[in-house]
């Protein structure tokens, strides 16, 4: 179990945008989910790192690699049949995710659907 003094260190650390790719590969492979989302989020995660937290079984750190603009469009796409429909809703506001991507979401439930077309992309 981690103490608070570690947990708030890896947050920071997580969290910082400058904080080096190496690192953030690191973090990705902590215990706790907030860590891992809080990476998922972050512009400097690696690629790979983002492909692996896709397949993440905590919703929210998957929610974060649908997120994060550097997140590889194969992987958008796969998340395009996430079972949560949080990372539907926040994958269709991607503006990197490609077109086909959004319309996929667009036949989505009504939720999902009226995400993707709010953010104008459809």
């Amino acid at each position: 179990m981690q103490n608070k003094s570690d947990f708030k260190s890896k947050w920071e650390i997580a969290n910082d945008p400058d904080t080096p790719t190496e690192t953030l590969d690191a973090l990705s492979g902590d215990v706790d989910w907030l860590i891992r989302s809080a990476v998922a989020k972050n512009r400097n995660t690696s690629k790979d790192t983002l492909r692996k937290l896709a397949k993440d079984d905590e919703p929210v750190v998957r929610q974060g690699v649908a997120l994060n603009p550097n997140t590889p469009e194969d992987v958008l796409d796969k998340l395009a049949d996430d079972d949560d429909i949080m990372v539907r809703i926040i994958l269709s506001k991607n503006p990197h995710a490609k077109i086909e991507t959004v319309y996929k979401l667009v036949e989505d439930c009504f939720t999902v659907s009226k995400s993707a077309i709010e953010s104008g992309r459809v």
